[in-house]
Protein backbone atom coordinates (compact mmCIF):
# COMPACT_ATOMS: atom_id res chain seq x y z
CA UNK A 1 0.00 0.00 0.00
CA UNK A 2 3.06 2.09 0.73
CA UNK A 3 5.02 1.55 -2.36
CA UNK A 4 1.57 2.21 -4.11
CA UNK A 5 0.56 5.78 -2.56
CA UNK A 6 4.39 6.91 -2.84
CA UNK A 7 4.85 5.56 -7.02
CA UNK A 8 1.87 7.51 -7.71
CA UNK A 9 2.63 10.55 -5.50
CA UNK A 10 6.01 10.01 -7.34
CA UNK A 11 4.29 10.08 -10.55
CA UNK A 12 2.40 12.94 -9.47
CA UNK A 13 5.73 15.33 -8.52
CA UNK A 14 6.89 14.24 -12.07
CA UNK A 15 3.90 15.53 -13.69
CA UNK A 16 4.48 18.94 -11.80
CA UNK A 17 8.12 18.79 -12.77
CA UNK A 18 7.29 18.35 -16.57
CA UNK A 19 4.46 21.13 -16.69
CA UNK A 20 6.45 23.94 -15.54
CA UNK A 21 9.48 23.04 -17.72
CA UNK A 22 10.57 23.55 -21.84
CA UNK A 23 11.42 19.39 -22.11
CA UNK A 24 12.87 20.49 -25.87
CA UNK A 25 15.04 22.85 -24.74
CA UNK A 26 15.93 20.93 -21.84
CA UNK A 27 17.00 17.86 -23.93
CA UNK A 28 19.03 20.54 -26.31
CA UNK A 29 21.04 21.52 -23.12
CA UNK A 30 21.64 18.05 -22.10
CA UNK A 31 23.22 17.59 -25.55
CA UNK A 32 25.52 20.14 -24.61
CA UNK A 33 26.98 17.97 -21.48
CA UNK A 34 30.70 17.74 -21.15
CA UNK A 35 30.35 13.97 -21.32
CA UNK A 36 34.22 13.43 -20.66
CA UNK A 37 33.94 14.89 -17.05
CA UNK A 38 31.84 11.55 -16.31
CA UNK A 39 34.92 9.29 -14.96
CA UNK A 40 36.20 12.13 -12.42
CA UNK A 41 32.60 12.02 -11.06
CA UNK A 42 31.76 8.88 -10.86
CA UNK A 43 35.65 8.36 -9.06
CA UNK A 44 34.31 11.13 -6.84
CA UNK A 45 30.97 9.71 -6.36
CA UNK A 46 32.84 6.04 -5.52
CA UNK A 47 34.77 8.35 -2.48
CA UNK A 48 32.19 9.90 -1.14
CA UNK A 49 30.80 6.83 0.17
CA UNK A 50 33.70 4.92 0.78
CA UNK A 51 34.75 8.05 3.10
CA UNK A 52 30.67 7.31 5.01
CA UNK A 53 31.70 3.34 4.90
CA UNK A 54 34.63 4.01 6.97
CA UNK A 55 33.35 6.29 9.23
CA UNK A 56 30.35 3.98 9.91
CA UNK A 57 33.47 0.97 10.50
CA UNK A 58 34.63 3.68 13.04
CA UNK A 59 31.30 4.16 14.57
CA UNK A 60 30.44 0.60 14.78
CA UNK A 61 33.39 -0.70 16.00
CA UNK A 62 33.07 -0.85 19.83
CA UNK A 63 30.07 -3.67 18.64
CA UNK A 64 31.43 -5.17 16.33
CA UNK A 65 34.99 -5.15 14.05
CA UNK A 66 34.15 -5.17 10.17
CA UNK A 67 36.65 -5.21 7.25
CA UNK A 68 37.01 -2.08 5.39
CA UNK A 69 35.46 -3.96 2.30
CA UNK A 70 32.48 -5.41 4.51
CA UNK A 71 31.61 -2.30 5.54
CA UNK A 72 31.52 -1.03 2.12
CA UNK A 73 29.51 -3.64 0.80
CA UNK A 74 26.81 -3.06 3.48
CA UNK A 75 26.78 0.36 3.10
CA UNK A 76 26.07 0.35 -0.79
CA UNK A 77 23.64 -1.72 0.28
CA UNK A 78 22.03 0.26 2.36
CA UNK A 79 22.06 3.40 -0.20
CA UNK A 80 21.01 1.04 -3.28
CA UNK A 81 18.22 -0.28 -0.63
CA UNK A 82 17.15 3.34 0.52
CA UNK A 83 17.30 4.64 -3.08
CA UNK A 84 14.58 1.65 -3.91
CA UNK A 85 12.33 1.37 -1.52
CA UNK A 86 10.21 4.58 -0.64
CA UNK A 87 10.43 4.09 3.54
CA UNK A 88 14.35 3.98 4.67
CA UNK A 89 14.05 0.42 5.26
CA UNK A 90 18.05 0.75 4.13
CA UNK A 91 19.14 0.88 7.55
CA UNK A 92 17.46 -2.05 8.73
CA UNK A 93 18.71 -4.14 5.57
CA UNK A 94 22.42 -2.88 6.77
CA UNK A 95 21.93 -4.43 10.23
CA UNK A 96 20.24 -7.89 9.03
CA UNK A 97 23.04 -8.40 6.91
CA UNK A 98 25.56 -7.75 9.79
CA UNK A 99 23.82 -10.10 11.92
CA UNK A 100 23.74 -12.97 9.17
CA UNK A 101 27.24 -12.48 8.59
CA UNK A 102 28.51 -11.79 11.73
CA UNK A 103 25.81 -12.66 14.40
CA UNK A 104 25.67 -9.49 15.86
CA UNK A 105 22.39 -8.38 17.42
CA UNK A 106 20.03 -5.84 15.01
CA UNK A 107 19.17 -3.59 18.59
CA UNK A 108 23.09 -3.15 18.97
CA UNK A 109 24.22 -2.20 15.51
CA UNK A 110 21.16 -0.32 14.76
CA UNK A 111 22.01 2.08 16.62
CA UNK A 112 25.02 2.86 15.26
CA UNK A 113 23.51 2.92 11.64
CA UNK A 114 21.44 5.87 13.02
CA UNK A 115 23.80 7.57 14.28
CA UNK A 116 25.85 7.01 11.18
CA UNK A 117 22.96 8.75 9.62
CA UNK A 118 22.77 11.83 11.68
CA UNK A 119 26.33 12.59 11.10
CA UNK A 120 25.28 13.09 7.35
CA UNK A 121 22.43 15.53 9.10
CA UNK A 122 25.32 17.47 11.09
CA UNK A 123 26.09 19.63 8.28
CA UNK A 124 22.57 20.97 7.94
CA UNK A 125 23.12 23.00 10.72
CA UNK A 126 26.54 25.05 8.88
CA UNK A 127 23.01 27.23 7.61
CA UNK A 128 22.48 29.00 10.46
CA UNK A 129 26.34 30.09 10.57
CA UNK A 130 25.77 30.69 6.70
CA UNK A 131 22.60 32.43 6.86
CA UNK A 132 24.04 36.11 7.17
CA UNK A 133 25.94 35.45 4.15
CA UNK A 134 22.66 34.79 1.98
CA UNK A 135 20.09 37.41 1.20
CA UNK A 136 17.72 38.33 4.25
CA UNK A 137 14.60 37.30 2.05
CA UNK A 138 16.32 33.62 2.49
CA UNK A 139 17.40 34.45 6.35
CA UNK A 140 13.92 33.06 7.34
CA UNK A 141 13.49 30.34 5.71
CA UNK A 142 16.96 28.46 6.37
CA UNK A 143 16.42 29.90 10.14
CA UNK A 144 13.18 27.70 10.47
CA UNK A 145 14.44 24.64 8.48
CA UNK A 146 17.62 24.22 10.41
CA UNK A 147 16.08 25.30 14.00
CA UNK A 148 13.60 22.23 13.30
CA UNK A 149 16.38 19.58 12.49
CA UNK A 150 18.30 20.85 15.71
CA UNK A 151 15.38 20.48 17.85
CA UNK A 152 14.93 17.31 16.10
CA UNK A 153 18.39 16.17 17.05
CA UNK A 154 18.46 17.32 20.40
CA UNK A 155 14.99 15.72 21.24
CA UNK A 156 16.73 12.48 20.15
CA UNK A 157 19.82 12.85 22.24
CA UNK A 158 17.93 12.95 25.29
CA UNK A 159 15.55 10.74 24.15
CA UNK A 160 19.19 8.41 23.91
CA UNK A 161 20.31 9.95 27.02
CA UNK A 162 16.40 8.85 28.94
CA UNK A 163 16.74 5.53 27.50
CA UNK A 164 20.51 5.60 29.05
CA UNK A 165 19.71 6.64 32.70
CA UNK A 166 15.86 5.83 33.25
CA UNK A 167 15.65 2.19 31.85
CA UNK A 168 12.99 1.00 34.53
CA UNK A 169 11.25 4.33 34.01
CA UNK A 170 11.12 3.47 29.46
CA UNK A 171 10.46 -0.29 30.37
CA UNK A 172 6.92 1.22 32.21
CA UNK A 173 6.60 3.22 29.66
CA UNK A 174 6.45 1.00 26.95
CA UNK A 175 3.90 -1.21 28.91
CA UNK A 176 2.07 1.45 28.96
CA UNK A 177 2.08 2.54 25.26
CA UNK A 178 1.69 -0.80 24.09
CA UNK A 179 -0.82 -2.04 26.58
CA UNK A 180 -2.80 -3.41 23.21
CA UNK A 181 0.05 -6.31 22.21
CA UNK A 182 0.14 -9.79 23.47
CA UNK A 183 2.58 -10.39 26.52
CA UNK A 184 5.47 -12.10 24.31
CA UNK A 185 5.77 -9.43 22.29
CA UNK A 186 5.76 -6.83 25.02
CA UNK A 187 8.62 -9.02 26.23
CA UNK A 188 10.41 -8.67 23.06
CA UNK A 189 10.05 -4.94 23.56
CA UNK A 190 11.52 -5.24 26.95
CA UNK A 191 14.37 -7.21 25.46
CA UNK A 192 14.64 -4.98 22.37
CA UNK A 193 15.12 -1.56 24.79
CA UNK A 194 17.78 -3.53 27.08
CA UNK A 195 19.74 -4.80 24.08
CA UNK A 196 19.61 -1.22 22.75
CA UNK A 197 20.88 0.61 26.19
CA UNK A 198 23.90 -1.89 25.89
CA UNK A 199 24.33 -0.66 22.54
CA UNK A 200 24.45 3.45 23.62
CA UNK A 201 26.47 2.16 26.16
CA UNK A 202 29.58 0.50 24.25
CA UNK A 203 29.43 3.15 22.01
CA UNK A 204 30.07 5.91 24.48
CA UNK A 205 33.19 4.08 24.88
CA UNK A 206 34.38 5.08 21.52
CA UNK A 207 37.80 6.47 22.23
CA UNK A 208 38.56 10.22 21.93
CA UNK A 209 40.95 9.49 18.43
CA UNK A 210 38.05 7.64 17.00
CA UNK A 211 35.44 10.62 17.80
CA UNK A 212 37.90 12.70 15.86
CA UNK A 213 37.96 10.21 12.85
CA UNK A 214 34.52 9.88 12.74
CA UNK A 215 33.98 13.75 12.46
CA UNK A 216 37.61 14.52 10.09
CA UNK A 217 35.68 11.69 7.79
CA UNK A 218 32.30 13.89 7.70
CA UNK A 219 34.38 17.02 6.97
CA UNK A 220 35.93 14.91 3.87
CA UNK A 221 32.94 13.37 2.55
CA UNK A 222 31.27 17.12 2.79
CA UNK A 223 33.93 18.14 0.94
CA UNK A 224 34.41 15.67 -1.73
CA UNK A 225 30.45 15.90 -1.99
CA UNK A 226 30.57 19.53 -2.56
CA UNK A 227 33.22 19.23 -5.21
CA UNK A 228 31.35 16.42 -6.84
CA UNK A 229 27.91 19.13 -7.37
CA UNK A 230 30.24 21.81 -8.29
CA UNK A 231 32.15 19.33 -10.86
CA UNK A 232 28.50 18.17 -12.30
CA UNK A 233 27.17 21.73 -12.48
CA UNK A 234 30.00 22.35 -14.34
CA UNK A 235 29.94 19.95 -16.99
CA UNK A 236 27.04 21.84 -17.94
CA UNK A 237 28.50 25.07 -18.17
CA UNK A 238 27.85 26.23 -15.05
CA UNK A 239 30.76 27.51 -12.36
CA UNK A 240 29.18 28.13 -9.04
CA UNK A 241 30.31 29.65 -6.32
CA UNK A 242 31.60 27.66 -3.16
CA UNK A 243 28.88 29.21 -0.98
CA UNK A 244 26.44 28.51 -3.37
CA UNK A 245 27.68 24.65 -3.70
CA UNK A 246 27.79 24.44 -0.10
CA UNK A 247 24.38 25.68 0.89
CA UNK A 248 22.98 23.88 -2.40
CA UNK A 249 24.53 20.50 -0.69
CA UNK A 250 22.73 21.32 2.60
CA UNK A 251 19.39 22.15 1.58
CA UNK A 252 19.52 18.92 -1.29
CA UNK A 253 20.60 16.76 1.45
CA UNK A 254 17.88 18.38 3.84
CA UNK A 255 15.25 16.95 1.00
CA UNK A 256 16.37 13.23 1.18
CA UNK A 257 15.67 12.85 4.95
CA UNK A 258 11.61 12.34 4.64
CA UNK A 259 10.69 8.84 2.80
CA UNK A 260 10.31 9.76 -1.05
CA UNK A 261 8.89 7.71 -4.12
CA UNK A 262 10.71 4.86 -5.25
CA UNK A 263 14.10 6.31 -6.89
CA UNK A 264 12.70 9.86 -5.94
CA UNK A 265 11.03 10.62 -8.93
CA UNK A 266 10.11 13.79 -9.47
CA UNK A 267 11.25 14.77 -5.58
CA UNK A 268 14.53 15.24 -6.39
CA UNK A 269 14.52 17.22 -9.91
CA UNK A 270 11.83 19.73 -7.96
CA UNK A 271 13.99 20.20 -5.19
CA UNK A 272 16.64 21.29 -7.92
CA UNK A 273 14.52 23.50 -8.82
CA UNK A 274 13.35 25.18 -6.12
CA UNK A 275 16.55 25.30 -4.61
CA UNK A 276 18.62 26.88 -7.79
CA UNK A 277 15.81 28.45 -9.55
CA UNK A 278 13.56 29.76 -7.21
CA UNK A 279 16.34 31.03 -4.25
CA UNK A 280 19.43 31.41 -6.76
CA UNK A 281 17.42 32.40 -10.06
CA UNK A 282 19.42 29.92 -12.54
CA UNK A 283 17.37 29.13 -15.14
CA UNK A 284 14.83 26.41 -14.84
CA UNK A 285 15.30 24.29 -17.88
CA UNK A 286 18.92 24.59 -17.19
CA UNK A 287 18.74 23.51 -14.14
CA UNK A 288 16.13 20.76 -14.99
CA UNK A 289 18.69 19.39 -17.41
CA UNK A 290 21.53 19.21 -14.68
CA UNK A 291 18.81 17.92 -12.40
CA UNK A 292 17.71 15.11 -14.61
CA UNK A 293 21.02 13.98 -15.79
CA UNK A 294 22.16 14.42 -12.29
CA UNK A 295 19.38 11.79 -11.26
CA UNK A 296 20.38 9.16 -14.13
CA UNK A 297 23.88 9.26 -13.16
CA UNK A 298 23.45 8.69 -9.55
CA UNK A 299 20.93 6.20 -10.20
CA UNK A 300 23.32 4.33 -12.44
CA UNK A 301 25.92 4.03 -10.09
CA UNK A 302 23.84 3.18 -6.67
CA UNK A 303 22.28 0.39 -9.20
CA UNK A 304 25.94 -0.92 -10.52
CA UNK A 305 27.42 -0.47 -6.63
CA UNK A 306 24.44 -2.05 -5.12
CA UNK A 307 24.42 -4.99 -7.01
CA UNK A 308 28.03 -5.54 -6.99
CA UNK A 309 27.81 -5.14 -3.26
CA UNK A 310 24.74 -7.43 -2.78
CA UNK A 311 26.80 -10.45 -4.85
CA UNK A 312 29.97 -9.87 -2.90
CA UNK A 313 28.19 -10.08 0.65
CA UNK A 314 26.58 -13.67 -0.77
CA UNK A 315 23.42 -13.05 -1.24
CA UNK A 316 20.83 -11.77 -3.75
CA UNK A 317 18.60 -8.45 -4.31
CA UNK A 318 15.55 -10.71 -4.01
CA UNK A 319 16.54 -11.97 -0.38
CA UNK A 320 17.78 -7.67 0.78
CA UNK A 321 14.29 -6.69 -0.44
CA UNK A 322 12.46 -9.20 1.35
CA UNK A 323 14.31 -8.73 4.56
CA UNK A 324 14.12 -4.50 3.66
CA UNK A 325 10.11 -5.58 3.25
CA UNK A 326 9.42 -7.48 6.26
CA UNK A 327 10.70 -4.82 9.14
CA UNK A 328 8.97 -6.78 11.65
CA UNK A 329 9.72 -6.61 15.47
CA UNK A 330 10.47 -10.31 15.82
CA UNK A 331 13.16 -9.67 13.19
CA UNK A 332 14.62 -7.34 15.05
CA UNK A 333 14.59 -8.54 18.72
CA UNK A 334 15.78 -11.95 17.63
Amino acid sequence: MIVTVSVVFGILLLGVWLYIVDLGEMLVIIKKIKIWLVIPLGILFLLIYFLRSLRWKVILSPVEHISVSESFNLSMTNYFINFLIPVHAGEVVKSMLLKKMKGTPVSKSLLSVYLDKIMDLLPLFLLVVLTPFITKELNRIIYWASGILLLALLFLMFLLIFLARKKNTAEEWLKRIFFFLPVHLQMKLRNFLNLFVEGIFSLSRLSTNRIIAIFGLTLLALIAHCFFMWLFFYSFGINLSVLTVLVGYLLLNASFILPAPPGFVGTLELAFVFIFTYIYGYDKNLISAVAASFHVFIAVLFGLTGFVSIALIGTSLTSVLKIGSENKIREITD
